[in-house]
């Protein structure tokens, strides 16, 4: 956040202030009491009102950073409405005044530019909020006093009366005494850009976001004063629907980016959670190094870094990677590696040549339960298809919603005519152990595992990519063990969805050892990236 000092005899009563653009989020929570005091002021009533009056333009133009960004956008619109901030949301444009609005202005005298301007301003009147009203009656002819007749009536009834649509409520009277946030979102027009700078002048936070750069020419020509603070990021969009839910992303760990210290890895959060206590989840997938991943393996899940918990649900930091090659063609330390890494919560699988177990004509069966790209997922819930009756029903939930989440992702590389039944296929037929795992996953906890070695020619089949696919979303840490460097998920998934570390030997004609699943989670490895960051007899 960027502070500017304010001076106690400075005869605006409202002022824009600077934030940055990784602490936007955070920054519009700030009370007006806080927003002083921090700038070396002090709260009264009638004290000058520092308002944000930001943009952000465009979307980042990497995929992990995009899928962070969608998700900040998510979550600060989500704290927002249950803040008691008040929050006015107008999304893809901002509606002409209609004629009943219209005709509040009727008995207007317009053969006095003077006197008309006079009698507009008597009319804005905000109920309950006399200081917003007389900032009101103040800022109008700033915007339209240079305007002659008709251009001045018609300008000037579009702000009064957009003004009287975002305050006239019993949410704006009951919470105006904080600083209220007009956020706008989509492509604007001028006019409603001239609005935005009004709403500010009197006394709002604003905040315009659209993913369209072609938008930017417009709003610096339009940026009075230069009092908007635009940030421009890489990408141009079409504009799509605010993000409403969380989606899938990748989170760049601190071995990966040299941005934190490995404690913020470890011991980033020491909050005590009862057993059980979330029913929902979402999964971010970790940007990790390949030394890091064994850092990071039997971490319970509320130590590594992107672990965060809102009400009933958690985001859970998970691996999702493919191993292709041998390190230095040792196989005796590539086993070791892999025989470390099992646990309770492990199942390692064995890839074998993968053979057709269903028939086109068997999908159909499951596009009844399809509504365009969408799940019905009650009525999936009451089928004779829904096989997991004998689960809770917020896990059965969590399930169809993760089925959802991969048909939304765009981590699968199928027809798009295929996909949904695919995955209704897929996702109501998970293994019995996985099910037995995801039961017992306590989503704070110990992160149940998959470990696939693949030694043969064969790719993955459409099936087993949905289900890798699901397993991620669902939380699992995934690891696919490739020795011979061959291509086998990217058949059929987007390098999106998983990482890739590549060895420096490939071997062929590969012995696979017998691995027993162990009964509790083994001690941490000597050697490697691990043993070097912690000395011995500490």
């Amino acid at each position: 956040m960027i502070f500017e000092g304010f001076s106690t005899e400075n005869k605006k009563l409202v002022q824009t202030v600077t934030t940055a653009a990784d602490t936007l989020s955070k920054d519009i929570f700030e009370t007006h009491a806080e927003r002083l005091s921090s700038r070396g002021g002090h709260f009264t009533e009638n004290e000058l009102i520092p308002v944000y009056f930001t943009a952000l333009l465009g979307e980042p133009a990497d995929d992990d950073r995009r899928a962070q960004y969608k998700n900040m956008l998510y979550e600060m619109r989500e704290n927002l409405i249950k803040s008691p901030k008040l929050l006015i949301y107008i999304e893809y444009e901002l509606k002409s005044p209609t004629e009943d609005e219209l005709s509040a202005f009727d008995g207007i005298d317009i053969s006095d530019d003077q006197t008309m301007l006079n009698s507009l301003c008597e009319m804005i009147n905000i109920e309950g909020d006399e200081i917003r009203t007389k900032l009101a009656r103040e800022a109008l002819p700033l915007f339209v006093g240079s305007l002659k007749g008709e251009a001045m009536l018609q300008m000037a009834r579009e702000l009064i009366v957009w003004l009287d649509r975002c305050t006239n409520s019993d949410a704006y009277r009951a919470n105006h005494a904080e600083i209220p946030l007009l956020m706008y979102y989509g492509n604007i027009a001028p006019g409603v850009i001239q609005f935005l700078h009004f709403m500010s002048r009197i006394g709002f936070d604003v905040l315009y976001i659209c993913g369209n750069l072609s938008m930017l020419t417009t709003l610096k020509r339009n940026n009075l004063e230069g009092r908007m603070q635009i940030f421009e990021l890489e990408r141009s969009v079409q504009v799509a629907p605010y993000p409403d839910k969380p989606v899938k992303a990748k989170i760049a760990t601190v071995a990966y980016n040299a941005s934190r210290e490995l404690n913020n890895i470890l011991y980033s959060n020491d909050t005590l959670f009862r057993d059980f206590q979330f029913s929902d989840m979402q999964s971010v997938t970790l940007k990790t190094t390949y030394d890091e991943i064994d850092i990071l393996w039997h971490q319970p899940s509320k130590y590594r870094t992107g672990f965060a918990v809102q009400e009933t649900s958690v985001t859970v930091p998970n691996i999702f990677a493919k191993i292709s090659g041998v390190k230095d063609g040792n196989l005796n330390a590539y086993w070791d590696s892999v025989k470390w890494k099992l646990s309770p919560n492990t199942r390692i699988i064995y890839k074998s040549p993968s053979y057709k177990k269903y028939v086109d004509s068997y999908l159909d069966v499951y596009k009844q339960y399809c509504d365009g790209g969408r799940i019905l997922t009650d009525k999936l819930k009451n089928s004779p298809h829904n096989r997991y009756g004998f689960l809770s029903d917020s896990l059965q939930l969590l399930i169809f919603n993760k089925m959802q989440e991969a048909a939304d992702s765009g981590f699968l590389k199928l027809d798009p005519s295929e996909l949904l039944p695919m995955i209704l296929y897929v996702g109501t037929n998970l293994d019995r152990e996985i099910l037995k795992l995801l039961q017992k996953y306590d989503f704070t906890k110990d992160i149940p595992k998959l470990i696939i070695i693949d030694v043969i020619e064969d790719t993955f089949s459409k099936v087993e990519c949905i289900q890798l696919v699901l397993c991620s979303l669902l939380g699992f840490d995934i690891l696919i063990y490739t020795p011979t460097g061959y291509k086998n998920i990217e058949a059929f998934l987007s390098e999106a969805a998983f990482e890739t570390h590549v060895m420096n030997e490939f071997k062929y004609n590969v012995h696979i050892p017998k691995f027993k699943i162990p009964d509790s989670i083994p001690e941490p490895q000597s050697g490697g990236l691990f043993g070097k960051l912690f000395k011995k007899g500490r």
